[in-house]
């Protein structure tokens, strides 16, 4: 047996049927549709296979939340501890999920893409960037924690991995092909992951949060209406903690928050679009889909919903961002006020609201869901079978 022939047969029992599987996502389905269609394709493609596993985290999450606001598990700290790392692994490495699933569609080696992704989440490398000293690596500076989340950056630097994979496959000898192949990629691909592309988005997420930021102090409703807005593509984008360090000085501050209660109302368009999908469909498993993840918006576990249902349909997630948008003016033209910043941001928050605003919340939150599931439901969508 010559040794490209073995070197074939190794990666074919590596990665089993995977490329051969027909997906959402196939290479025609790439063709078709303008770029932003052809993304939001490609985006939650990724997602399909993974979606399984994210509802039953997801659901498990919302149950933890729900207990917590009834006072439940506070007394057992390590119970606690246990039961959220159950929950949450799925969406802690979320990024290596992706990555590996996306190779369905690029055609590249699943195990390569989920090293290339798994690189930052190394234990020692995690305590190191969340120490609060300046990391750098001979000289360049490093990816910080919040940008290794980010599925866009994952997914672009997945997608150049696999050209450079392709390419490495053409040119390199059949014998070296087996080690040098996935060797060079991740010494090509990992650099650029963590010293370029990751310090970029960091740098644009600050300069996002300060513009936020400055709209916060000296717009008002405009604020809410455009972080409202768009907190679902900063979900996308892995910049939703940009926000966080604003919040937290003005909890220190003031003892309130005016900017959760936002966040808050964009998780509730994302669970009324699912909804207005789960009444407008006629296909039995789009409906199943919306509703498991719609319910588990409302409880604030909202990537199922987005990656699964709003964004593979389009026109759905063009009115999440609408509602988000709504809900999130009203809740800062009437001042609504958070005295914490909650680990999930859906109906379990409203035990964070300040009293004398509790009923703008809800008013906010019924904005949110309410426009989301309407505009859904006249605006339509290509009701096509989602595989889940």
């Amino acid at each position: 047996m010559n040794q490209e022939l073995l070197s074939k047969r190794i990666i074919s029992q590596v990665e089993g049927e995977d490329r051969q599987e027909p997906t959402s996502g196939s290479p025609k389905a790439a063709a078709e549709g303008n770029p932003i269609s052809r993304l939001f394709d490609f985006i939650s493609g990724a997602f399909t296979p993974i979606l399984p596993a994210m509802i039953g985290a997801g659901m498990i999450k919302a149950v933890i939340y729900v207990l917590m606001s009834f006072g439940f598990l506070l007394s057992d700290p390590q119970m606690y501890t246990i039961l959220l790392a159950i929950s949450d692994g799925i969406f802690y490495f979320l990024p290596i999920f992706v990555a590996a699933s996306a190779t369905r569609r690029l055609g590249s080696n699943m195990f390569v893409a989920a090293a290339v992704g798994a690189s930052v989440f190394h234990p020692q490398l995690t305590a190191l960037l969340q120490s609060g000293e300046e990391v750098r690596f001979a000289g360049l500076s490093v990816i910080e924690p919040q940008a290794a989340s980010s599925i866009i950056l994952i997914l672009v630097v997945v997608w150049i991995a696999s050209y450079v994979e392709k390419w490495l496959d053409r040119y390199i000898p059949s014998w070296l092909k087996l080690m040098a192949v996935p060797t060079l990629t991740l010494v090509i691909t990992i650099p650029l992951m963590m010293f370029a592309f990751g310090p970029l988005w960091t740098y644009l997420g600050q300069h996002i949060s300060d513009g936020l930021g400055w709209l916060f102090d000296n717009t008002g409703v405009l604020a809410g209406l455009l972080l409202g807005g768009i907190m679902s593509v900063l979900i996308i984008a892995g910049m939703q903690y940009i926000m966080i360090p604003i919040m937290v000085s003005s909890l220190a501050a003031l003892g309130y928050d005016q900017i959760f209660p936002v966040v808050v109302a964009a998780a509730l368009a994302q669970a009324g679009a699912a909804f207005g999908v789960l009444f407008k469909s006629k296909n039995g498993k789009v409906k199943t889909l919306a509703f498991w993840t719609g319910l588990l918006a409302l409880l604030g576990v909202t990537e199922p919903a987005m990656y699964g249902v709003t964004m593979r349909l389009k026109k759905p997630f063009v009115a999440v961002l609408i509602g988000g948008a709504l809900g999130g003016a009203f809740m800062i033209l009437f001042e609504t006020k958070s005295i914490a910043i909650g680990g999930v941001s859906g109906l379990p928050s409203l035990g964070l609201i300040l009293g004398s605003t509790w009923a703008y919340a809800i008013w906010g939150m019924l904005i949110s869901f309410v426009s989301a599931g309407v505009i859904t439901y006249f605006m339509g969508f290509v009701d096509k079978n989602i595989n889940s």
